[in-house]
């Protein structure tokens, strides 16, 4: 009887954790939160500024379409854009909200991200790199226009892409 008692003791002690063990367990998963996290919002910034990029490129798109719908004028106004429906069905994906169209380049300062910028009768006079290049440099062009978006680039919002009709 005796070594019964024994034998189900150390079953008891070797079926459970212990406290040391379990807060080693504990410390890892916090170890390993702690560098995930940050990733994780990084990446969804970038998936974010992604679709700021892609609401650029289709609005650019969709100006052209107006343009070639009007005898190859291009709108003069965020107002006209607006009339011939050019920015239906963008969504800012920082709110969810239709994108908001400014006129002009946007200003990381004054605007909020997601926000694009319409510039008629300008075009680049170089590329624009983003996280760079603080500003598009335009130059006057009869007939171009300049698509701006803003975004965030290390957590700071920032002008992600500036797009020209070329």
């Amino acid at each position: 009887m005796n070594t019964v008692k024994v034998l189900k003791t150390q079953v008891r002690n070797q079926s459970g954790l212990t406290l040391v063990e379990l807060m080693v367990v504990v410390v890892i998963i916090g170890i390993l939160a702690t560098i995930a996290i940050p990733n994780l919002m990084e990446a969804q910034d970038k998936a974010k500024n992604a679709n700021v990029i892609a609401a650029a490129q289709a609005l650019t798109s969709n100006i052209q379409i107006a343009a070639v719908d009007t005898g190859g004028i291009i709108p003069e106004s965020v107002y006209e854009i607006e009339e011939l429906g050019a920015i239906k069905k963008l969504l800012n994906p920082f709110n969810k909200q239709p994108i908001e169209l400014i006129e002009g380049v946007v200003d990381p300062e004054q605007d909020m991200p997601g926000t694009l910028g319409y510039e008629p009768n300008v075009t680049l006079a170089r590329p624009f790199r983003a996280g760079i290049d603080t500003e598009p440099e335009l130059e006057p062009m009869i007939g171009g226009y300049v698509v701006t978006g803003l975004g965030i680039i290390r957590g700071e919002p920032a002008v992600i892409v500036a797009l020209d009709n070329g």
